[in-house]
């Protein structure tokens, strides 16, 4: 598997797990071949929920404020292994 196909892969299953729940602007957002050894992927991917859109939180800091992002890890043959929350809040 090549880094486009880990990407598409990744994305196909946030969609399929995400089936009922209207999320929109799915985007790659970090990609890392993260153990060569065992030929595993881990894809971020980060996407919004429409019912979390709009509002203050919108308006002061952007749309990204109600942004969600989730690691997918996915084996060298496109095999699902598992899906975490992925926390980049900013801590000061």
């Amino acid at each position: 598997m090549v880094a486009t196909e880990a990407v598409q892969a990744a994305k196909k299953c946030i969609l399929s797990l995400y089936k009922d729940e209207p999320i929109v602007d799915v985007g790659l957002e970090e990609l890392e071949f993260a153990d060569k050894a065992h030929g595993v992927w881990e894809v971020t991917i980060g996407f919004s929920r429409r019912w979390q859109r709009g509002g203050v939180a919108d308006a002061v800091f952007g749309p990204s404020a109600h942004r969600t992002y989730k690691t997918v890890r996915i084996r060298d043959d496109g095999t699902f292994i598992s899906l975490k929350h992925r926390d980049v809040s900013i801590r000061t």
